[in-house]
């Protein structure tokens, strides 16, 4: 009976790991197809709140979803305007800083020459001996992003068919649901749905809300101390924050490394822009964040980085932003069939599920 037992439970997490394996396969392979729907619908999660409250203010609804079309609309109008201003700025000032980075390389080449004990007269320069050709390869990104652009402007609008229809479907699709399936499955399904879309959308607001404050504030320190690309460094740390980590961390670097190139040998001021980015990373990231969130999104943070990798090589850079909230989708999933819960408990820090406050109140 106990090898019974132990057979079924072998030939159980074995089925389960092969159809992550297929799973992983058919997210990769369909990723030009499902990625639109997924920004939609979580774009759909972030709007939901306004179209509840048009509908608790009695407005018809062809007039909450124009309102909420045109917000979602500006948005992105927004996002590409500062988005296309961005390049424009770095593809004007990419010549200036050529002199820029040869002095900065210049100044720490001087500097290391005595302790690697180069002559004087011997030519030396990191930039050389390192051998890449960081001015082609600079030019080469921000050409091919801003031609990127056109194609992502394709991909906006079918983002934004896919959203209108799920906001017309927004009334209808839980009943179906309920009507379609057997009672309790149907029944449970659509709590699990709702649970998906109230802590999603939670972390969601709340991550743009902070994401927001990041980027002003390091727009903020970028002015008051003269630092170059101020727009674009502001646009990158509200972009990169919702990459968990890892964004904040290649934001900090970055603008530190135009501290850098501009200011030295100012090494002061280099040192207090450091510093004040830093400490914006470290408030917000590490306690501000944290003390907002809670536990709504239980996720272990090793699994948030394994999560990363994973969803980042299935979708690319929109898996890595979206890796957070499709790993809580899947958690939440798992936690709801008595089979897949170990799993959901794997996923976690410690509790099951999620704690909904919002259930409570």
């Amino acid at each position: 009976m106990e090898s019974e037992r132990h057979f079924e439970r072998i030939r159980t997490y074995t089925s389960i790991f092969f159809a992550v394996i297929l799973f992983c396969f058919v997210m990769k392979e369909t990723a030009s197809f499902l990625i639109p729907i997924v920004i939609a619908f979580f774009i759909f999660i972030c709007i939901n709140p306004i179209l509840n409250r048009c509908d608790k203010a009695r407005i018809p609804r062809p007039i909450s979803v124009v309102i909420a079309m045109v917000l979602v609309i500006l948005v992105l109008l927004l996002f590409i305007y500062f988005s296309f201003a961005m390049v424009d700025t770095l593809m004007k000032k990419l010549p200036e800083y050529v002199l820029r980075i040869n002095a900065f390389d210049k100044l720490v080449s001087d500097s290391i020459r005595p302790i690697l004990d180069i002559p004087e007269d011997q030519y030396f320069s990191i930039l050389s001996w390192i051998n890449i050709d960081w001015y082609g390869l600079l030019y080469s990104l921000l050409a091919s992003a801003s031609s990127k652009f056109v194609s992502i402007l394709g991909d906006c609008a079918l983002i934004l068919l896919y959203l209108l229809f799920i906001i017309m479907e927004r009334s209808t699709i839980f009943p179906k649901i309920i009507v379609a399936l057997p009672k309790d499955r149907g029944r449970r399904l659509v709590s699990m749905a709702s649970s998906i879309s109230r802590l999603t959308g939670k972390y969601l607001g709340l991550k743009v809300i902070i994401s927001f404050a990041t980027g002003v504030l390091f727009y903020v320190t970028a002015i008051i101390t003269g630092l170059d690309f101020a727009i674009a460094i502001a646009v990158m740390a509200f972009l990169l924050n919702f990459i968990p980590t890892i964004g904040s961390i290649i934001i900090t670097a970055l603008s530190i490394l135009i501290a850098l190139i501009q200011f030295s040998p100012q090494w002061n001021l280099i040192l207090i822009i450091a510093i004040a980015l830093i400490a914006i990373e470290v408030v917000l990231g590490n306690i501000v964040d944290p003390k907002l969130q809670g536990v709504q999104l239980n996720i272990s943070p090793l699994i948030i980085l394994i999560s990363l990798a994973i969803w980042g090589y299935l979708w690319g850079i929109v898996g890595m932003f979206l890796a957070v909230p499709l790993t809580s989708i899947v958690q939440i999933i798992c936690a709801s069939s008595p089979t897949l819960k170990p799993i959901a408990i794997f996923l976690s820090t410690g509790n099951i599920i999620p704690k909904e406050k919002e259930s409570e109140e």
